[in-house]
């Protein structure tokens, strides 16, 4: 990758930085003018006052002018913004009006079709194409609604998401993918400057139109990539990269289904209460964001190859999260 395509990339995280970080502040001030807030209930919602939604919007107008600037559309990032748009939107209706279940996810179905319909989907050659496309459906709707599960916590999506992005960004510029290192610097330069009014406390959230664009464009980068230059096995990197939001929405749907309760209805139930209520929240954002980054550094070492450091670092990080849901509960 030469010095310009770097340059590039640079410029359009920090443009989106500036971006997000001054747009922030105005979607705070739209949706108290709007009463577009979150409000506690003290049962799930218990945070201090209401708070303002459309942090989402506010990272996606970031990553849309920085990259408008920058980027020149291809058929791929055209399809990508047409499906970030729906994704953005079906978030910000939900937010203002609370959608059913069965049509949220109907709206996210539709999403992903069109993305697919504009060529953007799984490939693995010895797949036919019609297993290709069931294969993205699955994962993207898996990806978006798990960092959906991910938002109950302030900054714990946003930094879940940070850390997935950076080993994409390696990858994008080992790669040579300028698109895609754009498309994720820019991306990675708007959740940053939108996590300093989300960190612990909140003064915004995401809302759902953030937490799922977050998972709809860690889902699509994940893919979009080439990890089989050394071995077939760096197939699997997607879901080591974003283990933690799959443990999460895989252990929190069990353990609903469980107490016989709906997957998607909200229930205090999350894998990530668990370790809250164990080390509070602000150590379980860490942690869980530190765990995220040694899953994408095992990705790393797996691309290359290295099999038996790749299964230590994952043995570790398994472990790490076993002992952690041991600690003694705060009273």
């Amino acid at each position: 990758m030469d010095s310009s395509s770097i340059f590039t990339a640079l410029s359009s995280s920090v443009l989106a930085f500036l971006i997000s970080f001054y747009v922030v502040p105005l979607m705070m001030r739209a949706a108290v003018s709007l009463n577009i807030l979150d409000r506690p209930d003290q049962n799930l919602k218990r945070h201090r006052e209401p708070t303002p939604y459309l942090g989402g919007m506010a990272i996606f107008l970031a990553l849309l002018f920085s990259l408008s600037l920058i980027l020149k559309l291809d058929a791929f990032s055209s399809a990508f913004f047409l499906g970030a748009a729906m994704i953005v939107t079906i978030g910000f209706v939900d937010d203002m009006k609370a959608l059913s279940p069965k049509l949220k996810f109907f709206l996210q179905f539709l999403t992903v079709f069109v993305v697919i319909r504009g060529g953007v989907h799984i490939t693995i050659a010895i797949l036919p194409l019609w297993a290709n496309y069931l294969l993205t459906f699955l994962w993207l709707l898996t990806i978006i609604n798990a960092f959906n599960f991910l938002d109950i916590m302030d900054g714990l999506a946003a930094t879940i998401g940070l850390a997935s992005l950076a080993p994409l960004l390696l990858f994008s510029a080992l790669q040579g993918n300028d698109s895609l290192l754009c498309l994720s610097s820019s991306f990675f330069g708007a959740l940053l400057g939108f996590l300093p009014y989300n960190f612990p406390r909140a003064k915004i959230f995401l809302g759902d139109s953030g937490s799922m664009l977050i998972g709809y464009t860690v889902g699509v980068l994940c893919f979009a990539l080439d990890y089989t230059a050394k071995t077939d096995l760096g197939l699997l990197n997607p879901l080591i990269i974003l283990m933690v939001p799959l443990l999460e929405i895989t252990t929190t749907s069990l353990r609903r289904i469980f107490l016989k309760i709906p997957p998607w209805r909200g229930s205090p139930h999350h894998l990530s209460y668990f370790y809250r209520d164990r080390m509070g929240p602000f150590a379980t954002v860490i942690f869980l964001g530190t765990l995220t980054l040694l899953a994408g550094t095992a990705a790393l070492l797996n691309s290359l190859a290295l099999s038996r450091s790749t299964l230590l670092l994952l043995g570790f990080v398994l472990l790490s999260a076993a002992l952690a849901a041991l600690l003694k509960r705060r009273v």
